[in-house]
């Protein structure tokens, strides 16, 4: 078995500490000069120090296991008696027949007398508590890191499972635009496909990092509007801006480009006449902001928009996705006038 030398080490620390802090106690207690009495009260307290370590590590490794087991209650008040009482009897004992006889030869010493059982009990008990204090003060943080590596592990698996969704989400979304494009037998099918192809590598391979750069987030969304552009063509206007003061500033990959996916899902997609989109991406001292925004129908209001993807997965995804990776860093909101739709998106990338 490997030993655990920090464990041991930290034991050895409060046992260095705690035999001349009771030593000075011992001379409080008994009102008798520090500077005069703390050294014989040291030599007791190395003396006392077996017993007290044999009664401290019973307590840690065979009594406390049973404060676990409520329906072996008695039990542990009984060996938690018997153990003190058994102490009690070996400290006697050795200060009675091993300290007395060689510091103190001549004089006697009654094992029975009830001053000196009290001050016994007393300083068993303040050896245990400070013992027991100490590990439970310790179990209770690590039960507390426990708890929260556990909230991390499962926060992961969540973001992991949302990314996992959005992937085919993109793909599928995607492909409905090729399959329109073949339909018409359009001669912008191939260049659709190896737009894509490009577009799916960088999806399914570089997107698998914690975080991207701003500027590789932005160049997938150029990619998607020049596939979109294809598919639309002349009734598709689309303003793209961007203003990035540091472009290798990083950030979840695929937050963005699902509110883009959806100006053109809901945008284009969602009328018959010319439709133009805006997309503003700003980054200045780690702070985002990101604005789309898409014309629609206006007698459609009510079904377009965000608000129309809800049972998406697409968008509803990326909701959840800023709420477990930037919480309280985010600021999401949307606006439908006069047959403008505007969802505008800030983040705190330095969080």
């Amino acid at each position: 078995m490997k030993l655990n030398w920090q464990r041991i080490s930290l034991h050895i620390l409060f046992w260095a500490v705690y035999v001349p802090l009771n030593a000075v106690l011992n001379c409080i207690l008994q009102r008798v000069p520090l500077e005069e009495s703390f050294r014989e009260a040291l030599i007791g307290e190395f003396f006392s120090l077996p017993v007290k370590l044999l009664l401290t590590y019973f307590v840690f490794y065979y009594v406390i296991p049973l404060y676990l087991d409520r329906s072996k209650i008695y039990k542990l008040v009984g060996l938690l008696l018997a153990a003190f009482v058994v102490a009690t009897v070996v400290y006697r004992l050795e200060i009675a027949y091993v300290y007395f006889p060689i510091f103190r030869p001549g004089e006697t010493y009654n094992f029975l007398n009830p001053k000196g059982l009290l001050l016994t009990e007393f300083d068993l008990f303040i050896t245990l508590a400070a013992a027991v204090t100490i590990k439970m003060i310790r179990v209770h943080y690590k039960s507390l890191e426990f708890e929260q590596e556990l909230m991390r592990e499962k926060l992961q698996s969540e973001l992991s499972f949302l990314r996992a969704q959005t992937n085919p989400h993109f793909l599928f979304n995607t492909l409905n635009n090729l399959y329109v494009l073949a339909r018409k037998k359009s001669d912008k099918t191939p260049d659709a496909i190896m737009m894509l192809s490009k577009i799916m590598r960088f999806v399914l391979y570089e997107c698998r990092a914690p975080r991207i750069s701003v500027m590789d987030e932005a160049k997938i969304i150029q990619d998607y509007i020049e596939l979109e552009k294809l598919r639309y063509s002349k009734r598709l206007t689309v303003d793209y801006h961007e203003e990035i003061d540091n472009p290798v500033t990083s950030i979840a990959p695929l937050l963005l480009l699902p509110f883009v996916e959806n100006s053109f899902k809901h945008g284009a997609g969602g009328t018959t006449g010319d439709v133009a989109i805006s997309i503003r991406i700003s980054l200045h001292e780690q702070k985002l902001s990101f604005v789309v925004q898409n014309t629609m129908d206006p007698d459609g209001e009510g079904a377009t928009g965000i608000a129309a993807d809800v049972g998406g997965i697409g968008l509803r995804n990326v909701q959840r996705q800023l709420a477990l990776i930037y919480p309280d860093q985010h600021e999401l909101t949307t606006t439908r006038d006069h047959g403008l739709f505007t969802a505008n998106l800030k983040i705190n990338l330095s969080y």
